[in-house]
């Protein structure tokens, strides 16, 4: 399976610490990305390639350079894939932590990743959960309704060319968002992989507390806050 690591270019004890971590992989076949470093880019760097408004519409706070860099890394792996023409790839960013054997569980994912259905499945916790398959040995395969964090994660190519945008306006761990666009959504459960929470790759989960939280964002997102909750109170939800 290819894998892609976003690392920034100058984070050399990242690249460092994900080569020690590859070890571990010698199944897959390894590619760094250059992450985009958002805090970088000057004011019409950004404006051409992030939509800023269009963020702010949807979050009601201004966006920060980390997010758009980390957006922007995610869009690089997408074309990457459709530029090699992979019919899936495993996107990986240099901050994980990997405690179990994934091998077998990649191997399934992969087998049913090779599907014209737009298909993400996610490696991580910090999801929310409708029902579940069997997938391998003690794992399962759930269909999640929200989820956080980008740090680990299979995509087909069905949903890179989907996911692929001139201007993004969003994080890149905006999962709602990309379902609703038509990517079929999944986890493994329990998830596999975890994350270091001082990498340099921003996103939603690494803001301060209540940053997402306005009082516009909390109406507009209503039925969604709701549906989580609820999700939450049946034991629906797998932490990070």
């Amino acid at each position: 399976m290819k894998a892609y690591i976003i690392n920034l270019k100058h984070s050399i004890d990242r690249r460092t610490y994900m080569e020690e971590q590859c070890r571990k992989l010698p199944f897959l076949s390894i590619e760094y990305i250059n992450a985009v470093d958002g805090r970088s880019m000057n004011t019409e760097e950004r404006t051409i390639a992030f939509d800023e408004k269009e963020f702010e519409k949807r979050y009601s706070v201004k966006v920060r350079p980390g997010e758009i860099g980390c957006t922007l890394s995610h869009q690089k792996c997408y074309k990457k894939m459709v530029e090699e023409h992979l019919p899936y790839a495993l996107i990986l960013e240099d901050d994980i932590s990997l405690s179990v054997d994934i091998k077998t569980v990649l191997e399934k994912i992969g087998e049913m990743m090779q599907t014209g259905i737009p298909t993400v499945v996610l490696l991580s916790g910090w999801y929310w959960y409708g029902n579940t398959t069997h997938l391998e040995g003690e794992y399962k395969l759930a269909n999640v309704y929200d989820a956080f964090l980008t740090h680990s994660y299979v995509i087909n190519l069905a949903a890179a060319k989907l996911l692929i945008e001139t201007r993004p306006y969003i994080t890149a761990d905006d999962w709602y968002y990309i379902r609703h666009k038509g990517v079929k959504l999944q986890a493994v459960l329990p998830h596999l992989i975890n994350q270091l929470w001082d990498g340099d790759l921003t996103t939603t989960v690494n803001v301060e507390p209540g940053r997402n939280k306005s009082l516009k964002w909390k109406l507009l997102n209503l039925p969604r806050l709701s549906t989580m909750k609820f999700l939450k109170f049946i034991g629906h939800f797998e932490e990070a």
